[in-house]
């Protein structure tokens, strides 16, 4: 058997990734790149290249290609004129207005505008701090994902600066709900690795999400003060977004961990963290700086992992029961698009309790 046998991709065809909201910048981000604020920016997501702009007070999100010869509208700038928003192309300046239609060919500007004049628009919408696109919205079925607490006014939010790994989304995943690498991969960071083993939990969908708890030995020894370390319980929306709410095993307060990856293209990912907790006092530095600490650990063992897609030849054992349930899914959306919105629907929508799972 070849190599390229052994490591088939588990999921072959992902275009029903399509139909999800993905997170592609932060809005901090967004209005870093340009000094008026309003963009241009590029973005890629799932391949597909992608300008954002700000017009008439709304970000939207269109094909980075203009309709007459191809330079990339991330180039050109935001104009305004009589009160309206326009994307203005960098090579012959033609104007595109929120809809994705050309409204000026400067050249020729007492010539009729071809009909065809006109680039291609996806949803988008700014929720958490996050700028979103849905690239098909011809089922409509999907929602931004979950994330508790963010509107609290006693929960202090922190919205990190996205981060690109060398990876797939589903990797990125997998890595943030593995409960049997921490003790390699974060001794003493999150985790003593005389507790190497774990029992296997109970894994629940419901209405969208993957659902499971874990509560981690409070025996354990030598973990840092600023680990938030407590009882884990997550709520995973799909396709790639975690909201793991902890309850802190020092003061019994909430630690809500919440993270997304965005599926630049089949090698890269752009992943998103926010953190919400009850307020502590403690500086926002703080947290980030711990973060930052356990990516680092983690990101070169995910970077390593080959292929880099998910792949139908690796071994499962019992304790990586969420991600198999994980894999499952993902395999039975990926089938149900071929079959159209109502088959889409129903799986993502299907309730399964743990012990009906397999």
């Amino acid at each position: 058997m070849s190599v390229s046998e052994q490591y088939k991709p588990l999921l072959e065809d992902k275009t029903y990734l399509r139909h999800f909201w993905h997170p592609v910048c932060t809005l901090a981000e967004f209005e870093r790149s340009q000094p008026s604020g309003h963009g241009p920016m590029a973005v890629t997501l799932l391949g597909e290249q992608v300008v954002l702009a700000r017009l008439n007070g709304k970000i939207v999100a269109a094909a980075d290609r203009c309709a007459h010869r191809s330079a990339k509208l991330s180039l050109g700038k935001v104009c305004n004129k009589n009160g309206e928003d326009f994307i203005q192309c960098p090579y012959h300046g033609w104007e595109y207005d929120k809809s994705g239609t050309c409204k000026l060919v400067p050249a020729c500007p007492d010539k009729s505008i071809p009909p065809r004049a006109k680039v291609s628009t996806f949803d988008c919408e700014v929720k958490y701090d996050i700028v979103w696109v849905r690239l098909d919205n011809s089922f409509d079925c999907t929602e931004i994902p979950y994330l508790a607490d963010w509107d609290n006014p006693n929960m202090q939010v922190i919205v990190a600066d996205s981060y690109i790994w060398n990876t797939v989304a589903e990797r990125r995943w997998e890595n943030f709900t593995d409960f049997s690498h921490f003790a390699f991969v974060h001794p003493g960071t999150l985790y003593d690795p005389f507790f190497a083993s774990h029992p296997t939990v109970l894994v629940n969908r419901v209405d969208g999400e993957l659902q499971f708890k874990l509560a981690p030995p409070r025996e354990m020894d030598g973990i840092p003060e600023e680990a938030p370390m407590g009882d884990f319980d997550y709520r995973c929306t799909m396709p790639y977004s975690i909201n793991l709410e902890i309850k802190l095993w020092r003061d019994d307060s909430r630690f809500i961990l919440w993270t997304t990856a965005c599926p630049v293209d089949e090698k890269t990912c752009r992943n998103f963290m926010i953190i919400v907790r009850e307020k502590d006092g403690q500086p926002d530095h703080m947290h980030l700086a711990f973060q930052k600490r356990v990516l680092e650990e983690d990101q070169p063992i995910i970077q390593s992992q080959w292929p880099a897609e998910i792949s139908s030849g690796e071994i499962s054992v019992a304790t990586d029961k969420v991600s198999i349930q994980y894999r499952k899914w993902h395999r039975e959306l990926s089938m149900a698009a071929v079959k159209g919105k109502d088959a889409f629907t129903a799986a993502l929508c299907t309730n399964v309790r743990d012990e009906l799972a397999s």
